[in-house]
């Protein structure tokens, strides 16, 4: 049933654009209340699937150059998904990282 929504024969973009989607869904738990409740857990699968878009993505683009262009669109976009999420879930960490350092060296000046 994909095929007939996605034609074409490379699957590696059709990958890396399936878990590119899935990293931003992950990250869109946050704008309900279940994404608060354990937010590790969807940060972690956010930067999951987006470590998995990436590769995906070149891959996909590689094949797209062997297949005559079948798929260049879709890996790209993958690719630049899987790019911008991981460097959204590493500030994310970062910042959570920053805020835990912060609350510490407050409660030692207290």
């Amino acid at each position: 049933m994909s095929e007939a929504i996605l034609p074409g024969k490379n699957r590696a973009a059709k990958v890396s654009v399936f878990f590119a989607l899935g990293s931003f869904g992950a990250m869109a738990n946050f704008a309900t209340p279940i994404g608060w409740l354990n937010p590790p857990v969807f940060v972690g699968l956010a930067l999951l699937c987006a470590l998995v878009a990436v590769p995906a993505g070149h891959v996909g683009r590689f094949r797209a150059r062997r297949l005559s262009g079948d798929g260049k669109g879709m890996a790209l976009a993958g690719l630049l998904g899987g790019w911008l999420m991981l460097l959204v879930t590493l500030l994310a960490l970062a910042s959570v990282f920053g805020l835990l350092v912060g609350l510490s060296l407050l409660a030692d000046a207290s």
